[in-house]
């Protein structure tokens, strides 16, 4: 189980964090800060786009229309693998438990546990219907409701479903997540939703962490991203039962097929999931207890975690979150249309149009927490 990255791997991260992942973060910090310069000065509004989602177009863009060097794509899975992880981790000092003693959170808890429940009930149903295998209609199901690919790499070790499966269902997440990612602050501008309702509706349904953080913040800043973050808490959190539950039911069924080997002992079936699952995720809700129980200071929370007071917003986690995204939008190109299969891309959208539809309801009817 590997904690930090290797030197080695560090070695052939470098040139792809260096010639892509580097400049790419300075222009859209670069044309952030013109934003905040001209637009918001001049024309007294704020700046239409943050860096995050600058960021997110320009490798959009750039990945469609050149075709980088191979030596460059370790550098892109390093933002995923590593500093995806570590912004994250670093973005927990912004929370603290407390939020469950205010009046209104048992709605966060509900909204949490309808996102992830939502997703598995119709992705099975229309997966079925489609004669979609069923550990296909999962990894879909899984990456909708909890945590994107994240989710989708741990499931397919529970269920041992082929890796091309899991790599269709991880291109529908990203299409999904893409969609979302720029759809949500313009369907939020047309409703006038306000930042809370925003915050729980991107935090429920959208699919992966980058693509969460720039939606939130693009629609409804900091005051959205809070609540957002809290009910991605709540669909990570049970990552974990969801996994060991898969494993129980994967080792019984390989009892009357041989689907699985029937050799493999259940508890190496466990270590193997275990090994495979993001610790990230356990660091995340760490850092949550330990700013309940002993809160950063505010001079150290600014350049850390929140970038309050800091010039452009800018704090080693959001900088970290945006190299992320990065990583993750240069893998939305043209082909990935063409590869994931009609069948998952329906199955995705119909989970997730449910589970959006249905978390926007809750959230701009239910009395929710102010964060």
């Amino acid at each position: 189980m590997q904690i930090l990255p290797s030197r080695a791997e560090l070695g052939r991260a470098l040139p792809g964090l260096a010639a892509v992942i580097l400049p790419i973060t300075i222009v859209s910090e670069a044309i952030y800060f013109f934003e905040l310069s001209y637009v918001q000065t001049v024309l007294h509004i704020p700046p239409p786009v943050i860096a995050l989602m600058i960021a997110a177009i320009i490798s959009i863009v750039v990945t469609n229309l050149i075709e980088l060097p191979q030596r460059y794509e370790p550098g892109l899975q390093f933002t995923t693998r590593w500093l995806l992880r570590i912004g994250i981790v670093f973005y927990g000092f912004n929370f603290s438990y407390a939020l469950w003693f205010k009046s209104g959170s048992e709605w966060i808890l509900l909204i949490g546990l309808v996102a992830v429940i939502i997703p598995f009930a119709s992705g099975y149903f229309v997966g079925k219907a489609l004669h979609l295998k069923e550990d296909s209609s999962l990894l879909v199901a899984v990456g909708t409701g909890i945590c994107g690919i994240s989710a989708i790499v741990a499931t397919q070790q529970a269920v041992r479903s082929d890796e091309k499966d899991a790599g269709m269902s991880i291109a529908t997440i990203l299409l999904f997540g893409t969609f979302v990612l720029f759809a949500y602050p313009v369907i939020d501008g047309l409703l006038g939703m306000s930042s809370v309702a925003y915050g729980v509706w991107t935090g429920a349904t959208t699919l992966d962490l980058p693509q969460l953080v720039a939606a939130a913040l693009q629609g409804g800043g900091t005051n959205s991203l809070s609540p957002a973050l809290w009910v991605k808490s709540i669909r990570i959190g049970l990552l974990v039962p969801v996994i060991l539950i898969l494993v129980a039911r994967a080792t019984r069924s390989s009892k009357a097929s041989d689907l699985l080997p029937r050799q493999q002992p259940r508890g190496s079936r466990y270590r193997e999931v275990l090994n495979s699952f993001p610790l990230f995720i356990l660091a995340f809700f760490s850092v949550i207890l330990y700013n309940t129980v002993s809160p950063l200071p505010a001079w150290l929370l600014g350049p850390v975690a929140s970038g309050s007071g800091q010039s452009l917003n800018l704090s080693i986690a959001s900088v970290l979150l945006t190299t992320a995204i990065i990583g993750i939008c240069f893998r939305v190109k043209r082909a990935v249309i063409s590869v994931t299969g009609w069948k998952f891309i329906v199955v995705g959208g119909v989970a997730w149009g449910f589970q959006s539809l249905l978390v926007l309801w809750l959230a701009t009817s239910l009395n929710l927490p102010s964060f």
